[in-house]
């Protein structure tokens, strides 16, 4: 090792020119790197959707989810499958089990599974298979309004989409209050009836003249040109709705004819709605876009917005364009935050380094931060990985180790030039000293991280690019203290004599004359005092858990710094999207009224509520709002987003003709479900609601819990028609005949589609308004049987009044209603909740309802996973820390007790998070799992320092003495920029990001404090091992002695 550190330190050229193009590099890759809000990921989620316009959710489930789930069961590698059967559509979401196949694969298993689903209804359409993926996240919102027709709303709404779509980086365009257009053919049934017609024979008749059948290409005959072809078409392709009205029907042997004009009426109309959307009150049609997966979100939304500046004049005056969750406000304000803080670190680190060390070693020293730093902008840029806030966190956690080992290099090299004048030999020699220990403590590090990769579900791999950034980082920050950095020292710090003494900065008097020696005192006793400090270090630990336990909450991502959340409304069911909508108004007048320094815009879409992309569905239905709140900068308001919600909860309440209204809050992390989430599962959807209503009462009674409600809900009323078999068989009827025809008259079937440019208009055949509402419609209705007559539906079925279920909702094949809920998170935790739940609650209704089961989902099943993984990732660094400490030093004690300095870290941590009144969240595990790895780098320098002091001769105590001495310097440096390179982030000093605080605070204060614990307690821990040897020394020469004595 030491001719490859010569060879590199010699090679002056070599060094300059990898640190020159690193920077100049690394510089122009900073500006050009994709930016984006999050890394692109799987959230190892496929979804299977069947539309069934027209089937109620009994028929959906029965004739689509049911069969579809059994077959789906033969896939391999499903960790959970749920389903809710709906009007008009299923939905199937499957979870993914990664450790036993890919997202990728399950996916093609799942499409040749509805590849062989042959069973499927009449009307149903084509099954879609897609996967949940972050890249699948909205980049902006472009919402139209204004005082004009909605049809020319629409037409401005599809001119701006085509100008959006014209910006390569955009994948696609999602509307949102869009109506399609339909021509509707409304049919007379007494004019139908004259004319012995049914609805079928219009739709024959439409499907037989809307073509374009091609005629092959002959010798141009026209112009005699044998050289040229002309091409021969019949074309029949409607173009206008004029044209459908002229269509002949029926027609006999003299001319006479009957056309669709002399049986129905003809009409371009916009599609029945099933949404509504408005933007700050005012109807609208929103845009939201999505951007290709490689593209800047940055640069992206700058195109959309000059874009809409310079097209804005093309549309009237009356029209208004706004933006709407903006994402590239949240990712530039966030990365300002990050990299001022991160400036701030740097900063400080400098100044540490430049007060303890003279000017040039300080300068030389940090050059491994900028080098570290924009060498991991470089790989990242190679390998695809954007920066992102995630990818960012891990380059803010290193930040202040990546000096640590240049510290210790450095330190010892100038030490060394005492003794070696020739500051290239200094170095080299200073270099090879310490490589060991640097590399072991390196290595530690990236062992604590590394298995932060491992982490598995959806927070697993949003944070497995923190320990990347991280690892690649100080890979490069290693190469460049063994191989640019030795150079330096020798090309720019000068030996001079009593160079060690002279490198102590502008604190060099105040750390001979007071910090250095206090230590040793310190220590001194220390050593004096080993069992008793060790003891109270042990107790100190203990106790901490034990606070960490009863005194402290458990959230997986606390809701301090939300900028969103939504208002959920429900109506009684049967009111139609124009009530619902009316009902709406109030509370948005409510919303509208809030402070614009505490709230940007809201949206409102009437018909739906959208949720979370681990909810298996949407809620869909006339009886459905959703109001979602866009707030302010949370740094920018004194008022969090709980207080709003709290104070616009007391102020709307719930007021007449509404069932339920509930906030709320937006997620802070990778997305979760609901904090209050068990699924009730059973076969009897009466024993089922039963349950379900008792255990409302009884979550609505524990402290902290709010908002409880379930996604039961009774559909829309229903006629069912009941067919008599022999009746039907007698007049030559099939029950599909009599379902198909009723679906004709009353939803209308899809004739033929015109196609335009850019859209394809469906034309629908079906009974005119006045005879779908008529009460007898449906009883005079004439069904046509295979021999053409026409048979009166009533003399063949009987037709009953009923209410079915609005949705079924199932998991791994059991119907299944969900109780969901929220928590006030000063009070309680989802953890905690559930506990409660399942050992206080549950076990009477388990008695109670014996065939009744219950499954805890949302972030309690998110929470319990994570902490699961996160032990298993932390049991992992343990064990590859230790392997690493064996090798370094080749025995099993010494790397023991420096595993032993671990909990002096977690300690500190509890302690820090306590005082600040935070809960131990799920980045503050993060925090302790990576400390683990930083905290022992002390340990590994000390012992190391001991051990040549042993091998030297010199006795325990005096070893452990000159090791404090010598190395408490570089141990003081390494933690004082480790903490002032988190420490900004951790207090927001350029700006606060909630969702970086816990894991800086972590690491921060865990290096600070637990790295002055390791200084003072580890030479005890050091003692107390020897005193140990010593003591089995005596034991074995004693017995051996015995032996020898019993022999002669």
């Amino acid at each position: 090792m030491k001719s490859l550190i010569a060879f590199f330190a010699r090679q002056g050229i070599f060094a300059e020119l990898t640190t020159v193009g690193v920077v100049l590099f690394g510089i122009w890759v900073m500006f050009t790197i994709q930016k984006e809000a999050f890394p692109n990921i799987s959230y190892d989620f496929i979804m299977v959707q069947t539309p069934f316009p027209g089937a109620s959710a009994e028929e959906t489930e029965r004739l689509i989810t049911n069969p579809l789930e059994q077959n789906l069961t033969e896939v391999d590698g499903i960790k959970r499958m749920e389903s809710v059967s709906a009007e008009n559509m299923s939905v199937i979401f499957m979870q993914v089990d990664p450790d036993q196949t890919t997202e990728a694969e399950a996916k093609l298993d799942v499409q040749e599974v509805v590849d062989r689903f042959v069973d499927a209804p009449e009307g149903a359409e084509d099954t879609l298979v897609t996967s949940l993926e972050s890249k699948m996240q909205p980049i902006i919102t472009v919402a139209i309004s204004g005082n004009i027709s909605e049809l020319e709303l629409r037409e401005h709404a599809k001119t701006l989409e085509r100008y959006i779509e014209s910006i390569k980086e955009v994948a696609r365009v999602e509307f949102s209050g869009l109506r399609d257009l339909e021509i509707h053919v409304n049919a007379n049934p007494q004019k139908l009836s004259q004319y012995q017609l049914t609805l079928s024979d219009i739709v024959a008749a439409l499907g037989r003249q809307n073509l374009s059948i091609p005629g092959g290409a002959v010798e141009n005959f026209l112009t005699g040109d044998k050289n040229s072809e002309i091409i021969i078409r019949t074309v029949g392709e409607f173009q206008k709705p004029e044209e459908i009205s002229e269509t002949v029907v029926r027609a006999n042997d003299i001319g006479e004819s009957i056309k669709v004009k002399d049986v129905a009426e003809v009409k371009m109309v916009l599609e029945k709605p099933d949404i509504l959307h408005h933007t700050n009150r005012t109807p609208s049609i929103s845009l939201t876009v999505l951007k290709k997966e490689k593209a800047d979100a940055l640069d992206l939304v700058d195109k959309i917005k000059v874009m809409l500046d310079e097209k804005r004049g093309e549309f009237p005056a009356e029209v208004k364009l706004d933006t709407l969750n903006d994402q590239s406000y949240y990712i530039r304000r966030r990365l300002k935050v990050l990299t001022t803080n991160l400036g701030i670190g740097l900063v400080l680190v400098l100044i540490i380094l430049s007060l303890v060390l003279p000017l040039r070693v300080a300068m030389v020293t940090s050059l491994g931060i900028p080098f570290s730093f924009l060498g991991t902008m470089i790989v990242f840029h190679l390998f695809g990985i954007s920066l992102n806030l995630i990818s960012m966190m891990g380059l803010i956690i290193v930040v202040g180790m990546l000096v640590d080992d240049a510290v210790v290099v450095t330190e010892n090299s100038v030490r060394l030039m005492d003794e070696t004048p020739n500051p290239t030999e200094a170095a080299i020699l200073g270099t090879h000293q310490v490589w060991k220990p640097v590399v072991g403590s390196v290595l530690t590090t990236i062992l604590a991280f590394f298995p932060l990769m491992l982490v598995s579900g959806i927070f697993g791999k949003f944070i497995s690019f923190i320990p990347l950034g991280v690892i690649i980082a100080l890979a490069i920050s290693l190469y460049e203290c063994f191989f640019v950095l030795p150079h330096h020292i020798g090309a720019f710090v000068k030996a001079t004599r009593n160079t060690a003494t002279n490198s102590m900065g502008v604190l060099g008097k105040a750390w001979d004359s007071f910090l250095l020696p206090s230590y040793l005192k310190t220590l001194k006793l220390v050593l004096h005092f080993r069992y008793l400090v060790a003891l109270t270090s042990f107790l100190l630990f203990v106790g901490s858990l034990i606070l960490a336990k009863q005194g402290m909450q458990l959230i997986l991502f606390p809701g301090d710094g939300i900028e969103t959340f939504n208002i959920n409304m429900k109506v009684p069911i049967g009111a139609s999207l124009k009530r619902t909508e009316e009902l709406v108004k109030p509370i948005e007048a409510e919303v509208a009224k809030l402070d614009k320094s505490l709230m940007d815009d809201f949206s409102t879409n009437i018909g739906t509520q959208v949720r979370s992309q681990n909810d298996p569905m949407s809620m869909k239905g006339t009886e459905y709002a959703q109001i979602q709140v866009f707030l302010t900068p949370a740094n920018s308001r004194d008022t969090t987003a709980s207080e709003i919600m709290a104070n616009l909860k007391k102020v709307i309440g719930t007021p007449e003709g509404f069932k339920e209204i509930n906030f709320e809050k937006g997620q802070a992390g990778p997305p979760v479900g609901a904090p209050i989430n068990i699924g009730v599962r059973g076969q009897n959807y009466e024993e089922i609601m039963k349950v379900v209503s008792e255990l409302k009462a009884k979550i609505s009674e524990i402290e902290g819990a709010s908002d409880i409600q379930d996604n039961y809900s009774l559909g829309k009323r229903e006629l069912r028609i009941f067919v008599n078999q022999e009746e039907a068989a007698a007049a030559n009827l099939s029950l599909a005949d009599i379902g198909r025809t009723v679906r004709a008259a009353f939803s209308g079937l899809k004739a033929t589609t015109i196609k335009k440019l850019d859209e394809e208009i469906d034309v629908l055949v079906g009974y005119n308004k006045e005879s779908r509402l008529q009460s007898d419609s449906l009883e005079t209705l004439m069904v046509p049987n295979r021999l053409g007559a026409l048979i009166p539906l009533k003399s063949v079925a009987t037709i009953k009044h009923d209410q079915g279920i609005s949705f079924y909702s199932h998991e791994d094949n059991q119907r299944m209603v969900r109780v969901t809920g929220q928590i006030d998170e000063s009070v309680t935790n989802a953890r905690a909740t559930a506990e409660k739940i399942d050992q206080e609650i549950l076990p009477e209704f388990r008695k109670k309802y014996p065939h009744i089961s219950y499954v805890f989902g949302g972030e309690d099943r998110d929470t319990k996973e994570s902490m699961e993984s996160l032990a298993k990732a932390f049991l992992v660094a343990l064990i590859g820390i230790a392997f690493v400490l064996i090798i370094i030093f080749q025995n099993l004690l010494q790397p023991f007790l420096i595993v032993l300095t671990i909990p002096l870290g977690i300690m500190s941590v509890i302690w820090t998070f306590f005082i600040h009144g935070m809960p131990i969240s799920f980045m503050a595990m993060l925090g302790v799992i990576a400390l683990g790895g930083v905290i022992v780098n002390n340990s590994i320098v000390l012992v190391s320092f001991v051990n040549e002091n042993r091998a030297r001769g010199k006795k325990r105590t005096e070893s452990i003495m000159l090791a404090g001495e010598h190395r408490l310097r570089p141990i003081v440096l390494t933690t004082l920029t480790t903490a002032a390179g988190l420490l900004p982030t951790a207090y927001g000093w350029g700006g606060l990001d909630q969702f970086v605080v816990p894991v800086a605070l972590a690491l921060g204060w865990g290096v600070l404090f637990g790295s002055v614990l390791t200084t003072v307690v580890f030479p005890a821990y050091l003692a107390i091992m020897d005193d140990l040897q010593f003591q089995i020394f005596k034991i074995r020469a004693r017995a051996t002695a015995k032996n020898s004595s019993s022999t002669i």
